[in-house]
């Protein structure tokens, strides 16, 4: 059964399930996901709905988050921009929002933000 999640895990990472989001350490992400099948039926969902708000041309990068200092780690749904919109923090909070009654259902946790970084490729 585990080896069956594993499997639709990779699949909610494909560019059509999961809405062209770049992943940059896809094995790093594809372990987490296999270790939590909840949140993995949800990742696709996420980026879709991050997708819808901010169209195609921001950069959507779905990483795993590891803490230097403790033990902790999780998935982390980068918005990048080029140039930063006044209301970018706004717009992932309604994306937050919006998700809110099913993410705060699963064990795992995947964050939504910005690290105000450039986007590291073109996305048109």
């Amino acid at each position: 059964m585990q080896r069956q999640r594993a499997t639709n895990g990779a699949a909610v990472l494909k560019p059509a399930g999961a809405g062209n989001i770049v992943i940059p350490k896809r094995a790093a992400v594809l372990r987490y996901l296999a270790g939590d099948p909840q949140l993995a039926d949800l990742v696709p969902q996420v980026c879709r709905s991050a997708r819808q708000q901010f169209g195609p041309e921001v950069e959507l990068s779905l990483e795993l988050y590891q803490d230097p200092e403790i033990d902790d780690r999780y998935l982390t749904l980068y918005v990048r921009q080029n140039p930063y919109e006044a209301s970018i923090k706004d717009r992932i909070d309604a994306v937050r929002e919006a998700l809110a009654h099913l993410l705060d259902r699963v064990a795992g946790r995947l964050l939504i933000t910005t690290d105000f970084c450039p986007p590291r490729r073109s996305h048109g």
